[in-house]
């Protein structure tokens, strides 16, 4: 036996033998496939729970998701480039922080569970401190349904929860989740846009498409941009 393989953690090497799909991706992101999303009609009613790895392989499952839009007081958008250990859409550019509410208490109810996952992966991915998360000041925007195939074996279907906050956090981001990471105004995201050399999540370029423009313009204001309603994006690439 190769001596790299006996000093794999034992997660990995039982769940390499009960799921063929994981093999040779990072143990902490094989671990987090088996959490339990949260499973949703095309309305977002709750019709049951099941493991990362289902949603996501092959057809998918539709499951509830958050995107996060973290500005900081000059109005900068933090968008972070996803680490080539992640198992959809690795090293891809996407917003500050996206991921999963679970199948949990705390974070099944709507928008307020939404908030509390968000909070719970912007100390897990960027290393916030979550004593300064104020979920207060975490502003629900809308709700997006949209389809995306990362690949031919794994795909997003998701309702994403999109939320948009402005405070000066400090980071330290999790290199097993984030490889890099770059505040930007809107013209150097139009840049970034353009620039054939990105690759951009789906999800995020849904959300520049149609909502970003508007919650920029008024993140002065009291409240940011918010509507509220359930939009259906439908496939995208």
């Amino acid at each position: 036996m190769h001596y790299s393989l006996l000093i794999r953690p034992l997660i990995q090497i039982i769940m390499d033998q009960t799921r063929p799909e994981l093999q040779g991706y990072d143990s902490e992101q094989i671990e987090m496939m088996e959490e339990n999303c949260i499973l949703v009609d095309e309305e977002d009613n709750i019709i049951g729970k099941d493991s990362k790895i289902n949603c996501h392989l092959n057809g998918g499952k539709l499951h509830r998701a958050f995107s996060v839009l973290l500005f900081n007081m000059k109005g900068e958008l933090l968008i972070q480039k996803r680490a080539k250990e992640k198992i959809t859409f690795p090293s891809i550019w996407a917003n500050s922080c996206c991921s999963h509410p679970l199948h949990i208490k705390s974070e099944i109810d709507g928008v307020d569970g939404a908030k509390n996952a968000a909070k719970r992966k912007m100390e897990q991915e960027l290393g916030i401190n979550p004593n300064k998360i104020d979920l207060e000041k975490m502003h629900y925007i809308t709700k997006m349904r949209y389809k995306a195939r990362a690949d031919e074996k794994w795909v997003e279907y998701e309702i994403d929860y999109i939320f948009a906050m402005k405070c000066d956090a400090e980071i330290s981001p999790n290199k097993i989740e984030i490889e890099d990471t770059k505040y930007v105004n809107p013209k150097e995201l139009d840049n970034i846009f353009k620039d054939r050399n990105y690759k951009i999540g789906p999800w995020f370029r849904l959300i520049k498409e149609n909502f970003l423009n508007d919650i920029w313009k008024s993140l002065d204001y009291s409240e940011v941009a918010i509507d509220k309603k359930l939009h259906h994006m439908g496939d995208c690439e």
